[in-house]
């Protein structure tokens, strides 16, 4: 019986807690990368980190909300941490390296005429 209780009032605790801190599920513009680095380098909160999400893509939040979800399994606090416990979800929201924007192609002057 203890066993059944406990397993209702752990049900009851993780619903408490996904409504408080819901998964966001997008409705934005931005990736993932760009919800990390435009939004959560912003935030002081786990709760604000979470809401983050729906800066995004609904394919972005839920890449955030995978590398959140890890980051709260392992105690992470900082990015090195990230690194180390959830390089996976990290790289998978990270993406690749976006590419450089081309160098503005300047025109030569013009050739001034020779007199002969």
């Amino acid at each position: 019986m203890r066993t059944i209780m406990f397993f209702l009032l752990a049900g009851c605790i993780a619903q408490a807690r996904a409504s408080l801190d819901p998964p966001a599920s997008g409705g934005g513009t931005l990736s993932c990368r760009e919800i990390a680095e435009q939004c959560d380098a912003q935030c002081t909160n786990p709760m604000c980190i979470r809401a983050c999400g729906n800066q995004g893509t609904p394919e972005a939040a839920n890449l955030h909300n995978s590398i959140v979800d890890c980051a709260q399994r392992n105690n992470c606090l900082d990015e090195e941490c990230i690194h180390a416990a959830c390089e996976t979800e990290y790289q998978a929201c990270r993406g690749p390296d976006p590419m450089p924007a081309p160098e503005e192609q300047t025109a030569p002057p013009p050739l001034e005429p020779t007199v002969q």
